[in-house]
């Protein structure tokens, strides 16, 4: 982790994003960009400054935006990182992904309100956008989430091709001494016998250098969420780690469905990995 990019609407919810990968920035020695993006009624760049002069309200908002990355640009700075800021005009959540490979960033850490009823079916977030389609690992971060976290729970098939990712929330994990449980969550229309995943997690557990610090969990629920979410709440977990890609099999084929809704309804913060990558 060298380069960390902080896309911000400076919510709440991203403004404790920014404060956390500050934080993760100030372990790794990374350096991190601060990208906003700010929408106009007309096209931005387009204008001069005396047609800019007719949009007060809009110039009021960039002068609020360049103040705000520019704060965000001094915090990195004193403690001792080097930072960028980017303000961006009129751009989806493409430029997001188009800056990742351009600025060769290799983690994100993004704020999210979540989303429940008509806004979750019809457009969702933008961090769950981000998480379709981002190439590297995602933190997608809620307002009160805390940090450092005490507990990381990363569900899986424990499939041999889920091994190398797992190394990332492995050195995720040892940024603060976090303790990893594995969790298989046995479905009925994804049904296991015990011995069966258990024996996949002991081979999947020889991953995991450390010890005692990583255990193993299975926890029989209706669904797949709903597992995830009980598990956490029953441990007191402080981050959700997950994969996804698009093969078929128990958090595969639907695993970017499963992640982006616990981005959703959970509390606490979502690490994922996309495999595809």
């Amino acid at each position: 982790m060298k380069n960390i990019l902080v896309p911000t609407d400076f919510s709440k919810a991203a403004n404790r994003a920014s404060e956390i990968a500050i934080a993760i920035a100030e372990q790794t020695n990374s350096e991190i960009h601060f990208l906003h993006i700010q929408y106009t009624p007309v096209p931005w760049i387009t204008l001069n400054k005396e047609r800019e002069e007719r949009y007060p309200e809009t110039l009021k908002e960039i002068g609020y935006a360049k103040g705000e990355l520019s704060r965000l640009v001094k915090k990195a700075e004193d403690k001792g990182l080097k930072a960028e800021q980017f303000l961006v005009f009129d751009e989806g959540r493409e430029e997001i992904l188009k800056h990742i490979p351009f600025h060769h960033h290799d983690f994100v850490v993004m704020g999210s309100s979540g989303a429940t009823g008509a806004k979750e079916l019809l457009i969702g977030s933008n961090a769950q956008k981000i998480l379709r389609d981002a190439t590297i690992p995602v933190l997608v971060v809620k307002e009160g989430s805390v940090w450092p976290v005490e507990n990381i729970v990363f569900p899986s098939s424990f499939e041999s091709d889920v091994k190398q990712p797992f190394q990332t929330v492995v050195e995720f994990a040892d940024l603060n001494d976090s303790k990893i449980h594995l969790l298989y969550v046995n479905t009925p229309f994804s049904f296991e016998e015990t011995e069966q995943s258990m024996a996949k997690m002991h081979d999947f557990h020889r991953t995991c250098p450390r010890g005692g610090s990583c255990t193993l969990n299975i926890y029989n629920s209706l669904n797949e969420e709903r597992g995830i979410m009980q598990f956490v709440d029953s441990i007191g977990a402080g981050l959700i780690a997950i994969t996804t890609h698009g093969r078929s099999g128990f958090l595969r084929l639907i695993s970017k469905s499963i992640t982006e809704s616990l981005v959703n309804h959970t509390e606490i913060p979502v690490l994922s990995i996309n495999l595809s990558s």
